[in-house]
């Protein structure tokens, strides 16, 4: 019988022999993900806000952009030609009127604007 009691004694300081050794496996793993986890994070955190920077410059040159385009020179009214139809009536043919061209550049910022306040302000999932 007390062969039998040194191989259980023996079993059981193996058996927490590799208990304490999983335990310490488990410890070392979850450490490692805890710390990936925090860099995936770090990772996440820094393509959002480089995100965040391209999209506010982008959003200032277009803004700058059609403020460059609202100071133009706004068109007067078509100067009409030199009326020479009476003297070529049968050679020519008159050319259409251009439609009246552009448009509220202001008001595409604006909504530009708007759109991304409502894109980037609405309430996140």
């Amino acid at each position: 019988m007390s062969g039998l009691s040194k191989n259980i004694e023996e079993m059981l300081s193996r058996l927490a022999d590799n208990a304490r050794t999983e335990q310490d496996f488990v410890q070392t793993l979850s450490e490692a993900l805890r710390r990936v986890d925090e860099q995936l994070l770090r990772d996440v955190r820094n393509v959002s806000l480089q995100h965040e920077l391209r999209r506010e410059a982008i959003l200032g040159e277009l803004q700058e952009l059609a403020t460059r385009l609202c100071a133009l020179p706004v068109r007067g009214p078509a100067v009409p030609a030199i009326d020479q139809q009476m003297m070529h009536q049968g050679h020519a043919e008159i050319e259409p009127p251009m439609p009246p061209s552009g448009a509220d550049w202001r008001q595409a910022t604006q909504n530009i604007g708007d759109e991304f306040d409502f894109s980037f302000n609405a309430p996140r999932h």
